[in-house]
């Protein structure tokens, strides 16, 4: 029984150590903020319309609105060097798959890299419960305005189909 405490304590103690470590990588925003420009640069190395900068730092202006195809980052994410980066800044690897679709939500084929360093920084850790209720009251929010829309359309049907 003795020896069933002292592992179990053991246990507590290393799982409150390893979040204490999880959480202080969390907010370390240097490690943020380079392993973002690792994942950034990996994307301009492979992107045929783009080049790495000399000074990642003199070309922020530049990179904000810098667009790169979804495909580039499906290519990325295979790449050693950002999974490592990727694994430094907890991003879940079943989430790595999807990154092109979670970076680009209006489907257009093309991400800006300003879209990916937030993306990230959002998706670094497990999800909270704040994240979901997030999301459902941004849905909720558009179901007046889709509702409305859709008498529009009704509507306009209407009167196409009566001036018929």
């Amino acid at each position: 029984v003795i020896s069933a405490i002292f592992v179990e304590s053991t246990m507590q103690a290393a799982n409150a150590m390893d979040d204490a470590k999880r959480k202080k990588r969390l907010q370390d925003e240097r490690l943020l903020f380079t392993r973002v420009t690792t994942i950034i640069e990996r994307i301009l190395s492979i992107s045929p319309d783009h080049e790495v900068p000399p000074k990642m730092t003199d070309a922020v202006n530049d990179l904000l609105f810098a667009e790169v195809p979804t495909s580039i980052i499906d290519q990325v994410i295979m790449d050693d060097i950002a999974k490592q980066a990727l694994d430094e800044l907890d991003i879940n690897e079943q989430d790595r798959a999807r990154l092109a679709d979670i970076f680009d939500p209006d489907n257009g084929g093309t991400v800006q890299l300003s879209d990916i360093a937030s993306g990230i920084k959002r998706l670094r850790g497990e999800p909270r419960r704040s994240d979901i209720i997030c999301v459902d009251l941004m849905i909720r929010s558009m179901q007046p305005l889709l509702e409305e829309i859709l008498e529009c359309s009704r509507a306009s049907s209407a009167m196409n189909v009566g001036a018929v």
